[in-house]
């Protein structure tokens, strides 16, 4: 993942953004922000964008840097696109996350995390930053789901980019999927994300674990099959709500991930991590 000044400056600028979105949130919930960092790589350079990462986090870990700012989970795609995913407490985490990361570009080892970053820089072809919020009310998540976390490296992430003002409509009908899947017991699991800062909105993400590809294929069509006739009315009613849709398979990468030794620490005690 880069990190250099412009990276940086864009967070700044996210910070305002996000300040004047916040009080359109509606009072009294309280939802999950993730900031995604996307960096799509030059095939021939794969390697020396990994090899940099990896130099990046382990100086990451040699520093002992620990703030929620640092936590970092990392999905590779086939089509060579490498997710990064921070959450936050709230849009005004910005703040922090700007100064942790500043830390960085000034300390002691700059001159080496500058030199990594150029590495990095030049292996990409494109890199993006965006904010997503949790969708709580559309979420599926059954009280023993058929799969264990450490069976699930792998995510089918599925982007409804939507006709402008459509985000109710297709959030009723996510919402009523959800309900209609608890009523018919399915094992299954997904997370329902919305954009709330990047190039293409308005813009629903759904997040589905699974073993691999072909697991979830099979376990989609097992869904289908188990709602019938509402289920099919449901998921019509939402791609009729789509402009344009895609899905990337996407695996867990523990080399680029970095975990924070307090947010460890809360996971090792039962605490809720970020």
């Amino acid at each position: 993942m880069r990190w250099n000044r412009s990276t940086l400056a864009a967070l700044a600028a996210l910070t305002i953004i996000l300040s004047a979105a916040a009080s359109a949130q509606e009072p009294g919930k309280k939802r999950n922000l993730i900031v995604v960092y996307q960096d799509v790589v030059k095939p021939a350079a794969v390697e020396a964008y990994e090899s940099a990462g990896r130099e990046m986090l382990a100086l990451m870990r040699a520093e002992k840097l620990d703030s929620p700012s640092y936590d970092i989970t990392a999905f590779a795609c086939t089509d060579l696109t490498y997710t990064y995913l921070t959450p936050m407490e709230s849009f005004a985490s910005l703040d922090s996350m700007h100064t942790d990361w500043m830390k960085l570009e000034t300390g002691p080892d700059k001159d080496k995390w500058q030199a990594l970053d150029k590495r990095t820089g030049d292996a990409l072809i494109s890199s993006s930053r965006s904010v997503v919020v949790e969708m709580p009310d559309c979420d599926y998540i059954p009280k023993q789901p058929r799969l264990k976390p450490e069976d699930t490296k792998y995510r089918r992430l599925e982007f409804f980019y939507l006709f402008p003002g459509k985000e109710g409509e297709v959030a009723k009908a996510g919402k009523a999927l959800a309900a209609a899947c608890s009523k018919a017991g399915i094992a299954e699991s997904w997370t329902v994300f919305q954009s709330v800062v990047g190039q293409e909105m308005p813009l629903f993400i759904v997040v589905t674990p699974a073993k691999d590809p072909g697991d979830f294929l099979a376990a989609d069509a097992g869904v289908m099959k188990a709602l019938g006739d509402e289920g099919k009315r449901l998921l019509d009613q939402i791609m009729g709500d789509t402009r344009r849709y895609e899905a990337r398979d996407v695996w867990y990468n523990p080399e680029l991930s970095y975990v924070s030794p307090s947010t460890a620490k809360a996971g090792e005690t039962g605490k809720k991590s970020p």
